[in-house]
């Protein structure tokens, strides 16, 4: 059988590349054959994730997803470079590990400034990259962009599991997941006759050595017992990359270990 779950000799562009989810989603596609372009606004960093994986196959960027003009000087030297532009992964976002201003104050007293950092990262910046790639993926009659939202874009923070565990989750972060759902729909239906594929992946909560007392109270309410590790985000990865996912269009794939079903 041909192998539908194959992305070799695909390229791709990934946001973000400096954080956990960038850098595992950039091991993963190079593993699979695909050339990887890894890109982050600290590009220092995303390069130095980039040498841990001694991938031929990996290059790295600057990129400022907030800013238009970056994103189309970036999208324009991947397609000069490779003669190709087939998947998008829209990666980038503040969390709890790259705090905005204020991240840690309640809704009453969040500041405009954050709310709007927030969402200028998490939501316009992935919009700013669904845009951006259009023509090159027409170009080559298709490709897949892969939007990454959260299980708080699917439902609420629980409020209650969060105080001692030096962890918040501020409004804005729940908002722009929320908005990233739209986004897939939206975009997935204007570019499917073109042959592009928009479509989202939901995490759960990823382990990053968080303490007990986070873990304790996250297992309590999580149908699996436990976070999920990177590498389980891998599966939903290259479906949605390869030829495997052909005629799924606006979806969003939830690996959170059934979290969002209780």
């Amino acid at each position: 059988m041909r192998n539908i779950f194959s992305v070799k000799g695909k390229v791709a562009l990934i946001t973000g590349g400096a954080g956990l989810l960038g850098h595992q989603f950039a091991k993963t596609l190079a593993e699979h054959g695909a050339n990887v372009v890894l890109s982050d606004l600290d590009v220092d960093s995303c390069a130095e994730k980039a040498v841990e994986l001694s991938s031929d196959n990996i290059e790295t960027m600057q990129l400022d997803v907030t800013s238009k003009e970056n994103w189309e000087s970036v999208t324009l030297s991947v397609f000069e470079k490779y003669g190709s532009l087939d998947i998008l992964v829209n990666s980038a976002a503040y969390t709890n590990k790259t705090k905005v201003d204020s991240f840690n104050k309640t809704f009453e007293n969040t500041t405009l400034e954050a709310w709007n950092q927030m969402i200028d990262v998490n939501l316009t910046g992935s919009f700013l990259g669904c845009q951006s790639v259009v023509k090159y993926m027409q170009k080559n009659n298709g490709g897949s962009i892969i939007n990454m939202s959260s299980l708080y874009g699917v439902v609420s923070p629980n409020h209650k599991m969060y105080p001692g565990t030096n962890i918040v989750q501020p409004v804005a972060y729940t908002v722009s997941k929320h908005g990233i759902m739209g986004l897939t729909k939206y975009a997935a239906t204007w570019l499917a006759d073109k042959g592009i594929r928009v479509n989202s992946i939901t995490p759960g909560g990823i382990f990053d050595n968080h303490s007990d007392l986070f873990l304790e109270r996250f297992g309590q309410l999580s149908p699996s017992g436990r976070m999920s590790q990177k590498e389980e985000l891998d599966g939903a990865l290259l479906y949605l990359a390869s030829d495997a996912s052909s005629s799924v269009i606006g979806q969003n794939i939830v690996v959170d270990g059934g979290w969002t079903v209780w």
